[in-house]
């Protein structure tokens, strides 16, 4: 045992060790926010754990090579924190987790259900707990149900963006990543708590498949409007967790 997981360990050193990319694996298109001035999601990470421990734009799981594309989480239970929320839609989004087994999730109230109302803000917090071990993900319904631009009811956004559109109306990508639009961006925080399984998780609201704009067209793509933690196993957890933790102490 302690062995296997002495190689592992060398083998994410060894990683850690080769050139960095020149190109993401999966590239999130960000834009500018809408939202003005000290709302950016890297206002919002610099004010909660402080400059440095983050950088929105390089650290989400999904960037590096080697990565996990799509994340999820594993576990009997979860714990969610909303750490902030800044959107036109604040009072009517509606957060929620999913069970992953392989296919778009119906949303329906079997193998899903609510954690976050838009009643609820920064603070807010709750335990989730299943009556076994299952693969989950979480989703975003934006506007609750009262459907959002380019996202009419009843289209979700999901952490696994393999089960979002293609594109603003999903009828292909406009821009990269293809195969599912990125409408959440998924952190590892294990550095900055020193402890594993704890991540951060931001969704953008808009569709991502369209182009950045100007407000208030389309998206701005600043995935900072529903902001929270998860304190969960990840799929990948002996890999990804020790990885995470190791980035964070090289950038510090």
């Amino acid at each position: 045992m302690f062995f296997r997981y002495a190689v592992r360990a060398l083998s994410v050193l060894a990683l850690l060790a080769l050139p960095a990319l020149a190109h993401a694996q999966v590239a999130a298109s960000f834009g500018t926010s809408w939202d003005g001035p000290g709302t950016s999601l890297q206002d919002i990470v610099d004010a909660t754990y402080g400059p440095g421990v983050l950088t929105v734009t390089t650290d989400y799981i999904g960037h590096d090579a080697g990565d996990p594309d799509p994340f999820a989480w594993e576990d009997q239970k979860f714990e969610a924190l909303i750490v902030r929320e800044i959107s036109g839609y604040e009072n009517s989004n509606v957060v929620g987790w999913y069970e992953e087994n392989g296919a778009a999730p119906a949303i329906d109230g079997l193998g899903d259900g609510v954690v976050f109302t838009g009643a609820e803000g920064a603070g807010a917090s709750h335990l989730v707990l299943f009556p076994g071990l299952i693969k989950f993900g979480f989703y975003l319904d934006p506007n609750g149900d009262q459907g959002a631009n380019n996202a009419p009811e009843p289209e979700k956004f999901f952490t696994n963006r393999l089960f979002n559109d293609q594109g603003p109306d999903g009828s292909g990508a406009i821009h990269a990543p293809f195969g599912g639009d990125i409408q959440a961006l998924v952190f590892d925080l294990s550095g900055y708590y020193h402890q594993p399984n704890v991540w951060l998780v931001a969704f953008e609201d808009l569709d991502t498949g369209a182009n950045p704009q100007p407000c208030c067209t389309d998206t701005d793509n600043d995935y900072n409007d529903f902001v929270f933690e998860v304190r969960a196993i990840g799929t990948t957890d002996a890999v990804v967790t020790s990885l995470g933790s190791l980035k964070a102490l090289y950038r510090r």
